[in-house]
């Protein structure tokens, strides 16, 4: 399928990242429009360029939970959020045990 019209890239939190790196490795050619919501920044890591970044112990948690059990990882990442917000959310949690 042959598009010719532009696209809107849009992206949320770390969505932002991925639409950042498409341009970087695709160019802006065909896109119209970019918008990036709440998206994760580049350089997060504190360093003397970035001093209101965060320690690298952040980090390593993460990289740490993820080897640990990747599935658990994410469920504790998403469930306090959908708790918070979402209507529904216990079913949003059955949901994300399933795929476990």
């Amino acid at each position: 399928m042959i598009f010719e019209e532009a696209a809107t890239m849009i992206g949320h939190s770390i969505g932002g990242g991925e639409v950042a790196r498409y341009f970087g490795r695709y160019g802006t050619f065909r896109i119209a429009k970019a918008v990036l919501i709440g998206a994760v920044p580049p350089l997060m890591l504190k360093t003397k360029a970035n001093p209101g970044g965060l320690p690298i112990d952040v980090f390593d948690g993460t990289r740490a939970g993820v080897s640990a059990d990747r599935s658990q990882f994410f469920m504790d990442l998403a469930t306090p959020e959908e708790k918070l917000y979402a209507e529904g959310a216990e079913e949003v949690e059955k949901l994300i045990k399933k795929m476990k």
